[in-house]
């Protein structure tokens, strides 16, 4: 998959800031993973429960290692109480978060 088509289907949209991701939340799960593109956000799957903001924290650290971006440019921009959120990947532009996504995403590069 090219990085404009992920871009595409994920629904990346660049800020001043940087660039918004949607995501699909998976909390409670088996292990931590980027499950794929699902209703044009990245499903990812957290072993955090959906309490007191632990599946977002969980969520920003799996997509920064997934990722390979620093921690703290990774934040929720909308969504804490649902399952569907936005997060900003601060620091980068839309093309370079577009490859970056599409190397992660199952049968990527950085997924293996």
């Amino acid at each position: 998959m090219t990085g404009e088509r992920a871009a595409s289907q994920v629904g990346l949209e660049e800020t001043d800031s940087g660039v918004l991701i949607n995501i699909r939340a998976a909390p409670g799960a088996a292990r931590d993973k980027i499950l794929g593109i699902h209703a044009n956000a990245l499903k990812i799957a957290v072993c955090a429960p959906a309490l007191d903001g632990k599946a977002n924290k969980a969520l920003c650290r799996v997509l920064a290692k997934k990722l390979g971006i620093k921690r703290s440019s990774v934040s929720l921009h909308s969504g804490k109480t649902s399952r569907n959120k936005r997060l900003l990947l601060a620091g980068i532009g839309k093309a370079e978060a577009a490859d970056i996504v599409a190397e992660a995403l199952p049968g990527g590069k950085r997924s293996r």
